[in-house]
């Protein structure tokens, strides 16, 4: 008798969202209406991150950088805080390291305060004092380029800063040639989509080598929601800017629509009710065989999703109860939490993607609470409200924005604590000593209490 192909085991049982309730969302009542009006701990929430996010544009107190894909997170709070002009130069100091592609960096540091982590730089002699780097397995800097650059034109109303030049070539033309790389040089013809490398969810590291960052020639391309979802929101913010001419109108709105057609047609799981975690190019998937990859949830990539109208109203459904169920079968402490079930020990080489770390199975209040405003837009106002007091509440309790939480819901990072009765001195991932102050948690946490706010003082059917 033939037998069958031992699997890998998943620390958990997956989440089947097909097999789950299609609840629609509660009725937002006058009680749920006051309490997000006049819950003290969003204010006293919202207050400590605005004081963070005065401390500058780079990522947090561990990162001397300005990520691009962070600032799109924090750039609107940011604006009541920081002077607009600072926000302008720190958005254009990314175009003095674009390169002829199109492509943009990740990041833009002062050079003496660079991390030698990163391999790669790149220096631009009309940038002096400054340097860039670029974690290449990804495809969201130049769509979070894009929207940063919507969202600060929108808040600002700065709009000549589009036709400032860099170089000799505007702002516009340069955010337009960004795109165009993805669509030339990130694109899968067979798909329809862009494509990166074999990354979890949203995160930026490949499985092939312990450093992970950069694409080589081990690298296994794949296509997955969360770059495209957020390319969706970037041409959506770009083209409510009313700035291309009508050729680039039609042009990008094509593109747009059938970029939302492929997301279905390639990436939906119709048996599962699910997005496949990726699809592959030619080389294949550098997981075993005996991984199903295809049972693994990733919520923030289905959020964003959902933000983008990518979604039914049943299927925005099951994806929250699935978001949910995910939580209490991790026992994790808010939907910040990603994957479920995490990727097993080994699957990722890069040190610290063990099951339970970074960015396979750690909390992070970064995407947890862009994950609640987007089932809120949904209509899941009182909802994502309870969703998102864990996040509120550990704040409150560690009076700090750490990078992200462990299963145990305690602060951890990149920093190796020393051996304790908390820690049990387990190596990397310990505790958050150097990750304190990050600003995309603080950023996110203001963009979804004023997002439920606002939904809340609105008629309940309405979407912001």
């Amino acid at each position: 008798m033939p037998t069958s192909t031992p699997s890998i085991p998943f620390l958990g049982e997956p989440v089947v969202p097909a097999a789950l309730p299609a609840n629609p969302p509660r009725p937002l009542d006058e009680a749920v209406r006051r309490a997000l009006a006049t819950d003290a701990r969003f204010d006293e929430c919202r207050a400590m991150a605005l004081q963070c996010l005065r401390g500058g544009l780079n990522a947090g107190s561990h990162f001397h950088e300005i990520w691009i894909r962070d600032l799109n997170t924090f750039i609107v709070p940011a604006l009541e805080v920081v002077p607009a002009s600072e926000v302008r130069e720190a958005l254009l100091s990314f175009f003095h390291f674009q390169e002829d592609d199109g492509n943009l960096p990740d990041g833009v540091v002062a050079e003496n305060k660079h991390d030698p982590y990163y391999k790669n730089f790149r220096r631009a002699d009309t940038l002096p004092g400054r340097m860039a780097m670029k974690n290449s397995v990804s495809a969201d800097q130049e769509t979070s380029f894009v929207q940063a650059l919507a969202r600060y034109v929108t808040t600002t109303g700065d709009r000549a800063i589009l036709s400032a030049e860099v170089n000799g070539r505007a702002c516009l033309a340069r955010t337009l040639d960004a795109l165009e790389f993805l669509w030339s040089k990130r694109w899968s013809p067979a798909h329809g989509l862009i494509c990166n490398a074999a990354t979890i969810d949203w995160h930026d590291v490949q499985p092939e080598d312990a450093f992970g960052l950069e694409v080589n020639a081990n690298t296994h391309r794949a296509v997955g929601v969360y770059s495209n979802a957020v390319a969706l929101l970037a041409l959506d913010d770009l083209l409510a800017l009313n700035c291309l001419t009508t050729s680039e109108q039609e042009c990008w709105t094509r593109r747009r629509a059938e970029l939302a057609v492929a997301i279905r047609q390639v990436l939906w799981d119709a048996e599962r009710g699910k997005f496949y975690p990726h699809r592959y190019l030619e080389e294949g998937s550098p997981f075993p065989p005996e991984l199903d990859e295809d049972a693994i949830f990733f919520p923030l990539g289905t959020a964003l999703a959902i933000r983008a109208g990518v979604l039914t109203a049943e299927e925005t459904a099951r994806s929250w109860a699935a978001t949910l169920e995910a939580v209490r079968r991790a026992g994790a402490a808010s939907i910040g939490f990603s994957p479920w079930p995490p990727y097993p020990e080994k699957c990722y080489a890069a040190k610290g993607i063990q099951p339970w770390g970074y960015a396979n199975g750690g909390d992070w209040t970064w995407w947890g609470a862009q994950t609640a405003a987007a089932y809120a837009r949904a209509g899941y106002v009182a909802e994502a409200y309870e969703a998102l007091l864990p996040m509120v509440e550990r704040v409150l309790r560690d009076r700090e924005f750490f990078e992200w939480y462990d299963r145990n819901n305690q602060p951890a990072g990149k920093v190796k604590a020393a051996p304790s009765a908390q820690t049990g001195g387990q190596g990397w991932g310990a505790l958050a000593l150097g990750a304190a102050q990050f600003r995309g948690a603080a950023g996110c946490l203001v963009i979804a209490i004023d997002t439920l706010r606002r939904l809340a003082a609105r008629d309940s059917g309405a979407k912001a």
